[in-house]
């Protein structure tokens, strides 16, 4: 065997640097790497290519940070797509972060919308994060991390500053103010007589085929019917749940599991890392918490080393393990002053830093108050600019040396304390009412299927799949077996939801990929094998005729009312137009062009009626009108006047605000379209 490895030792090296890279980068990266079967790229940007490596350790990087959720996929590609619009911008413009304005946001007041919203959204998290990005500042680790998220808060800030630049240069003047207070304010009365649509039933007219293409031809490029790249899917999710007997087997093999757990020797946590396929955990629970949890309520009646369980506590079965009871405060509040130090092993640095606490601790028995001492000698950025203060916190928000000292120690206490980042003085502040504690060792085991079981819902999801070859078969399928169907429209690329399904990356992967009539494999997503149906697909431009037919048909229809009920309107009085038609002459008062709805005449808005009603001489009748709710014949009876005024600021200042208000995303939209964006993330 030893010489077989020595003449194949290229290709051990070989395999052993592959495991290493394997190890070292995520498989998304590596995936990426390789171009995952297909293109190497997942898009283009005003002919600038993004990389699948590029993409993917981006998004890589941001869920190392912690960032997570349905969209972060989507944020990452918008912020790659853009850099590449808008660096050129940036740099004309001179629009940078510098370190001073970095700081103010990050420790001081500065206002960021993207800072307050991706982490001070609220009081406890802007204090935990203003700690947070303190510590980090401590390790090297920690400084590489910071440094992270230090990149990312400067993009976003700078474009921050772009889209201000944008909002602050849109203004409104007087004389628009003055014709939307006129639009407002000028209102007329007029009689009218209206053949209403709905009113007009679809055999009056004939419609044919011809007719319809017709008007397809003549109004496929309306803004309307404009379409975009997307799919249309029908789709069923054939549940994969634990069965009965799964679920059995889980709690048999943890109530085996206590016998063993009770005559350990080693720490609980040893324990449970050689026996358990699930997970460990060491909690310390409230008496309060407890005693609302039917699971859980004996913790306080047992005694140390009894157990509870195993119970079902959400999607885990639990068997936990009492170790140990207390009496604390739930939280506490202190301040303090860090003395940082470049190496807290160092016992000779350490020493010099406890003396330096000494002398603070002197000084404030002299007088000096805590704030001044902080703002002046304190190396925590996260509270020297509020006196040192951190406001009540839990068990498990600092470390351990630190957080024993503040649940260990009444309020007034003030001494030195050490712990890696170097020496603190402390003063407790405030203790919130002492409650019973009781800590626990916890083994999880997930609830989840056996091989079993995954296998029987796989071989009745690639049953189903085989027999439905056709839209009809696929629903007849669905409807034998129970399933029930979903549909989802207007699919876009890169999408990583649809409706009724939350992680449905791989079905869009494959619609954008499919052929229409197609039906899929399974896919496992989220506790379920999915077998979708690829309705229809749409590019970006002018849609098919057989995608808008019927809406196509409807319009084609409304034109020919419309042309029926003109000839009939034409001439004589609104008395006789009315008689002629079958209807009534009614009248509406004060309407003004601003706001064109006339409720007795249906629900859209008439405009074109509306200002002809204000452009035509009192008494006169008009020619028909074709609306939006119908065929008008109108008579203007009066038009009241808007009362003058010469200052026009309030009109000014809503004009602005609405118009400030879509200002960046109209630009962004605009930007994105001239630089002929091409996604092809879900084909990669």
């Amino acid at each position: 065997m030893i010489e077989n490895i020595r003449n194949r030792q290229g290709l051990l090296i070989f395999m052993i640097g592959l495991g290493m890279l394997g190890f070292l980068i995520p498989y998304d990266a590596v995936m990426a790497l390789f171009g995952q079967g297909g293109s190497r790229d997942v898009g283009e940007v005003a002919g600038v290519e993004i990389s699948a490596l590029e993409y993917q350790s981006e998004l890589q990087e941001r869920r190392r940070l912690g960032f997570t959720g349905d969209q972060l996929a989507a944020e990452v590609w918008n912020d790659l797509t853009s850099r590449i619009i808008l660096q050129d911008d940036f740099d004309a413009l001179g629009l940078t972060v510098s370190n001073e304005e970095f700081q103010e946001i990050i420790f001081g007041n500065g206002y960021s919308p993207y800072i307050n919203r991706a982490f001070y959204s609220n009081a406890e998290n802007k204090q935990f994060w203003k700690q947070n990005f303190g510590a980090m500042l401590n390790t090297s680790q920690g400084k590489s991390d910071f440094l992270s998220y230090k990149r990312l808060i400067v993009e976003k800030r700078k474009r921050e500053k772009y889209d201000n630049l944008i909002t602050n240069g849109i203004y409104a003047n007087s004389l628009e103010g003055e014709s939307d207070y006129l639009q407002a304010n000028r209102k007329v009365s007029f009689k009218y007589v209206l053949k209403s649509f709905v009113t007009i039933p679809d055999s009056a007219v004939s419609v044919s085929d011809s007719d319809v293409k017709s008007y397809y031809r003549q109004h496929k490029s309306d803004p309307e019917f404009k379409a975009t790249a997307g799919r249309n899917v029908t789709y069923v999710r054939i549940s994969v749940k634990a069965s009965t007997d799964d679920a059995a087997a889980i709690e048999r093999d943890l109530t085996e599991l206590k016998g063993a757990w009770a005559s350990n020797t080693t720490s609980d946590e040893e324990f449970a890392l050689t026996v358990n396929n699930g997970s460990y955990q060491a909690l310390s629970l409230k008496e309060a918490d407890v005693e609302t949890d039917i699971n859980e309520a004996g913790f306080f009646d047992g005694q140390v080393g009894d157990f509870v369980g195993p119970y079902l506590q959400g999607q885990n079965y639990r068997l936990s393990k009492i170790v140990g009871f207390s009496e604390e405060p739930d939280s506490v509040s202190c301040r303090h002053i860090l003395l940082q130090a470049t190496n807290a092993l160092d016992e000779t640095e350490m020493a010099t830093l406890i003396a330096r606490a000494d002398s603070l601790k002197g000084a404030l028995r002299a007088g000096a108050t805590f704030e001044d001492l902080a703002a002046k000698h304190s190396d925590d950025p996260g509270s020297k600019a509020n006196g040192g203060f951190y406001d009540f916190f839990t068990r498990g928000r600092m470390v351990a040396p630190f957080e024993n000292f503040c649940f260990e120690n009444k309020p007034g206490t003030v001494e030195a304390v050490e712990t890696n980042f170097g020496v603190h003085l402390i003063e407790v502040m405030d203790h919130t009412k002492s409650m019973r504690k009781v800590s626990v060792a916890v083994i999880d085991r997930p609830l989840t299927p056996s091989s079993e079981t995954l296998r029987n819902a796989k071989k009745d999801a690639r049953e189903f799949a085989k027999s439905a070859n056709d839209k009809d078969s696929f629903m007849s399928a669905a409807g034998d077996a129970g399933y029930p169907t979903n549909i989802a429209s207007d699919i876009r690329r890169g999408a990583i939801s649809i409706s009724g399904l939350r992680n449905a990356a791989e079905v869009v992967s494959w619609a954008f990929n499919s052929e229409e009539r197609e039906v899929s494999k399974p896919f496992l997503i989220d506790e379920a094998y999915v077998v979708a149906f690829l309705d229809q697909v749409s590019k970006d431009g002018i849609p098919p005729f057989d995608h808008v037919k019927e809406a196509m048909r409807t319009g084609a229809t409304r034109e020919a009312k419309a042309d029926l009920y003109v000839s009939q309107m034409g001439s004589g009085t609104l008395e006789e137009i009315a008689t002629a038609v079958n209807t009534k002459v009614l009248t509406t008062t004060n309407i003004a062009l601003k706001f064109p709805t006339i409720k007795t005449a249906g629900s859209l808005a008439e405009p074109e009626v509306v200002g002809l009603a204000l452009a035509i001489p009192i008494g006169n009748i008009s020619q028909p009108i074709v609306g939006e709710n119908g065929v008008w014949v109108i008579s203007p009876i009066s038009i009241a006047e808007a009362d003058e005024k010469t200052d026009f600021l309030t009109e000014q200042s809503n004009l602005l605000a609405r118009a400030r208000g879509a200002a960046t995303l109209r630009v962004s939209n605009a930007m994105l379209e001239a630089a002929n964006v091409v996604d092809n993330r879900s084909s990669n």
